[in-house]
């Protein structure tokens, strides 16, 4: 019976991660064949040869946007807000995401603007493993395909600087920046963290229910995870590197009247993680905000903290005008 049960997860696993070539991709053209890329959405295609189980999709702005500019790679993680295995409706989403943002982006900042098609599985036990929100799930997994999503965008974008220097000679910034909201806001803040050497700077909307803490432990206790730092090195091989994360400009903005909270969800958190959460700094999401804000001055972080009055979970023009603003400012 175990070897059936063993099997069928393996069957389960497979088709939930197999539609890497979405029908909806076929017409975006592809960055290693296009004569040029300028002004336009390109797609970088999965390559499961290297760490890299899936695209990318990439903007680029007009040649005489960048033609005097050393451009950076900025990276919108992408996120659906559920769970699917659905490959073909995830990519859509990403390219309907792209298609919205990445013209402004580009136009006012001098950005290359690349997002991921990570897929968020829904059978079998998959659904735990919250791919968009680089949850602690995706960092112990066993399952290649969703496991260190975050080395898997590493390597899309350098493979996306060569082909670009290669091919047009466009030469990018050694850093990238990060921005995202909600659950890809998890996912921006938690690769600032894990990989703060390689970030100029950080914008971060409504993470969930709470940022990562630079500290590894508090109040004597040790925040393992994504709630802190404290069990770096086991997960990565490294510590956390506290002098390079904070040197980093961040931009972290929430609404007032925000409730989505992804703390109380088990897909989010472990129970473990829950409770630690819930003891050291609340269970209202907004005192936690407060709270939040508090541990990362107390190490003297470099980050910005903004509530928005009378917004609940969504990004309004202000909010992406202001985040717009700091990315002018920290990208120079």
């Amino acid at each position: 019976m175990k070897i059936w049960y063993s099997l069928f997860a393996i069957l389960i696993l497979f088709s939930a991660c197999s539609h890497k070539k979405s029908n909806k991709l076929k017409h975006i053209p592809s960055l290693q064949t296009i004569d040029k890329p300028y002004g336009q959405l390109t797609k970088l295609e999965a390559d499961t040869t290297k760490v890299r189980d899936w695209p990318f999709l990439v903007y680029t702005p007009s040649e005489e946007r960048i033609k005097h500019e050393t451009p950076v790679i900025l990276f919108v993680p992408n996120n659906t807000g559920k769970a699917t295995d659905n490959f073909d409706w995830e990519a859509r989403q990403a390219i309907k995401d792209a298609r919205a943002m990445a013209p402004e982006l580009t136009e006012q900042l001098p950005v290359i603007f690349v997002t991921s098609i990570f897929p968020r599985p829904l059978q079998y036990e998959q659904w735990r493993i919250y791919t968009h929100a680089l949850d602690r799930d995706v960092m112990t997994t066993s399952h290649k395909a969703l496991a260190r999503l975050d080395l898997q965008a590493i390597e899309a974008f350098n493979e996306i600087k060569e082909i670009l220097k290669e091919r047009w000679g466009i030469e990018t910034d050694p850093k990238i920046a990060v921005m995202g909201f909600s659950a890809a806001g998890m996912f921006a803040n938690r690769f600032t963290a894990l990989h703060p050497e390689m970030v100029k700077a950080s914008v971060v909307g409504s993470p969930g229910g709470w940022p990562i803490a630079p500290q590894g432990e508090w109040e004597g206790r040790t925040l393992r995870y994504p709630v802190g730092t404290g069990d770096f090195k086991e997960l990565t091989g490294k510590p956390f590197n506290l002098q390079a994360f904070r040197q980093i400009p961040m931009f972290f903005f929430i609404g007032s009247d925000d409730t989505n909270d992804s703390v109380p969800y088990d897909d989010g958190y472990d129970k473990a993680d829950q409770e630690l959460i819930y003891n050291l700094f609340g269970k209202d999401m907004q005192q936690r905000w407060t709270e939040a804000e508090k541990l990362y001055k107390a190490d003297s972080i470099n980050a910005t903290y903004e509530t928005y009055d009378g917004v609940a979970h969504k990004v309004t023009d202000q909010m992406k005008e202001d985040a717009i603003l700091f990315l002018k400012k920290n990208l120079q």
